[in-house]
Order: C-alpha cells, then structure tokens, then sequence
C-alpha cells in the first residue's frame, strides 16, 4: 500500500530522548514507594507501600518507560487465582537502582529492559542456569513461581521492581534512538514467531495469514514479517475499528493486504477457496478465541502449518479441535508437545522470548528499528 500514512499518534510526545532520566538514583533507597494498585474487581488506588523484597540475585528496576498491554487490561476486573491485589504492568524498561548482595554493583544504573517470565530458581533447568526455560515460572503482577518460598511480584506500574537479574536484558543504548523501549518486550514476541516461522518452512512465506491480523500484537507482526519479504498478507479480524485502524498503519508497507471478516460467511467461502489452491499456506493464530479454532484449522491449506501463539482472555480453557490440548498449556506448558497433527496440518507451537530471541530483538532494533 504506497501511499502516504496521515496516521499521527504520539505518545508523550514524538521524541522519547526527551524522556532520557535526568534525576539521580536515590540513595539510600527510599523504605516505601508508590504503586498503583489494583483490588478485584478493577478498582485501582495509587497507594503508599514497602519497597520490593529481594533475594541475592535479584536486582531493583526503577520503570521509566510502560507500555500497557491488552493482557494487562483484560485482567483488571478478573484478577489470577485467588489474587486479592495486585499490581500490573510488564512492559517496560528502565534503570538498575539496587542490587541483591550476589549482584555486581556496577550494573547500577544500567539502563535495561524487564522480563517478565521470572525464574522458580528450583527446577533441573534453572539449577543448569537455564533461567529462561525455567519449568515453573512465574509472572510479574500476575501469578508466583513455582517457588513455594516465592511471593506474588509487584509489576510495573510502581515506582520500583523487582526480578531475577537474568530478567534484566541491557538495551544496548535502543533508548537513545528514537523508540520507546519498553516496546522490546513485544516486538520479542514478533521476533521469536518470524524465527520460527522460517525455520519450520525453510524460508519466509511470501503469503501469511494472520489469525487476529488487526490487534495488538499483529501491529508489530505485519510490519516486522513485511521488513522479512512477506508480500501478502491476509488479516482475519474482528471490529471494524481495528480493521480501520491496521489500514492506516499499513499504508507505507511495501506488500499486499486482504483484510477478512471473520463474522462474513461470504468473504471466508472465498478465502477457503484461496487457501485451497495453495500448498503450504502459512497460518498464525493470535486469537484464542473459542468461536474461531475450528475455523482456523479448516481453512487452512493441506500441508499447511499453523503457528499458535494467541492465548485465551482470562485464562480461559479453550481446546484445540481434534486434540485434547488446550492452546494456554500448548502454548506456554513444558509438555514437550512441539507438533500437533490438525488434520493433515501441522500446529506449531511458539513459545514467548527466549535469551536468544531477546538478542536478536535488541540487534533487530539497533540497526533498523
């Protein structure tokens, strides 16, 4: 679509160096911080609480840059578990302000961006130093570790976090060009999919379908995919509103967009129709959502693949058709399930960023974010 975009959004204004951190780490650390915390049922107090604990390895973030993210919002009314409170918030990134005693002190004031999948420090690969697979994880804001001596992390939105040291990814200096940071953690999650994707088809597809093509995550997929030489691109969605919304995003992209209803029975006759002429064809499912599984399996092409990431909203069991897998325990699960056979299709599973995708999002970013 070559053309010019007139879309103009600009998150505290269009320059995020001007946001750069001109105030000195306290110290000593203050004792109490600020949070805003969030009780069942989605009310959310900016309240006065005690600094985060710390183990020995840990190291203390002070956020300077948040992004919120949809998972985080779906979540404030129907919080994890038998979660009281909480604070949210796991995009970001920000500045090392303290470290646990088994931490070098000259990371403070590195500036790095969070991770927040955090180790149980427990399981047969987290005693390897294998953090980043760690078996029994847990989620800033969200839900403990497998730890039982572990505690329900407060997520960013706070004034101080803290994680595991290994959750601290160094930015390289992405946050003196002009990008906001904390965005690294998703566009990891583009990152990590592209990956896999050319590895299961041995090349990037010239045509992907995009299950969920039109949210949040997808802004970062098609841009990135389409940078990789994608040249076709077919967006099932839901919402005109986002529909309109990728449409102006999209404008500048070298490549083909065919943008599908998944309520209108006739554009997806004829979307079966082309997907049955191809070999191959290239499915990803962002969605999670009950209503479509059936769907994204029968129209997609014989021998075709389908690379899963989407996960239910609110942790809801949605299961795969013809499996008894649920795609939250395919998903993110250690089943040791890579494949599912759907029918003569393949179902991949991708799981979230790992030391490596990490890498390769912050080289991503410093040569052509």
């Amino acid at each position: 679509m070559k053309t010019t975009s007139k879309l103009e959004l600009t998150p505290i204004g269009s320059d995020y160096k001007s946001i750069l951190p001109k105030h000195q780490i306290p110290d000593p650390l203050p004792k109490k911080m600020k949070a805003w915390i969030t009780y069942k049922g989605g009310k959310t107090v900016l309240e006065e609480v005690p600094l985060p604990k710390m183990l020995p390895d840990d190291v203390l973030i002070e956020p300077l840059w948040i992004s919120i993210c949809a998972s985080d919002a779906n979540k404030f009314v129907d919080l994890t578990g038998d979660s009281k409170k909480t604070v949210f918030g796991h995009e970001f990134a920000g500045r090392i302000v303290g470290v646990g005693e088994n931490v070098n002190k000259a990371l403070i004031g590195q500036t790095v961006v969070g991770e927040e999948h955090y180790p149980c420090l427990q399981c047969s690969l987290c005693l390897e130093g294998k953090f980043d697979r760690c078996q029994k994880e847990g989620f800033l804001g969200w839900y403990k570790s497998g730890n039982p001596k572990d505690w329900l992390r407060n997520g960013a939105f706070a004034e101080f976090v803290s994680i595991h040291q290994c959750c601290a990814k160094p930015t390289q200096g992405i946050e003196k060009l002009n990008f906001f940071p904390s965005f690294a953690e998703p566009l990891g999650n583009t990152v990590k999919m592209e990956k896999i994707v050319s590895e299961k088809n041995g090349r990037v597809p010239e045509t992907l379908a995009i299950w969920g093509g039109c949210g949040a995550q997808a802004l970062y997929m098609v841009p990135y995919f389409a940078s990789k030489g994608v040249k076709n691109f077919v967006l099932i969605y839901r919402g005109k509103s986002a529909m309109m919304y990728m449409k102006r995003c999209v404008m500048d992209l070298d490549a083909n967009f065919y943008f599908v209803n998944s309520d209108d029975q006739q554009q997806l006759n004829l979307l079966k129709r082309e997907f049955g002429q191809e070999d191959g064809f290239v499915s990803i499912e962002l969605t999670g959502q009950e209503k479509l599984q059936k769907m994204v399996i029968e129209y997609a092409s014989p021998r075709g693949k389908i690379f899963y990431y989407g996960l239910p909203a609110e942790g809801k069991k949605v299961m795969i058709p013809g499996t008894n897998m649920d795609i939250h325990t395919f998903v993110t699960g250690r089943t040791g399930i890579e494949e599912l056979n759907l029918n003569s299709v393949k179902g991949i599973r991708v799981m979230g960023r790992d030391n490596e995708s990490w890498k390769e999002t912050i080289e991503a970013l410093k040569t052509d974010g």
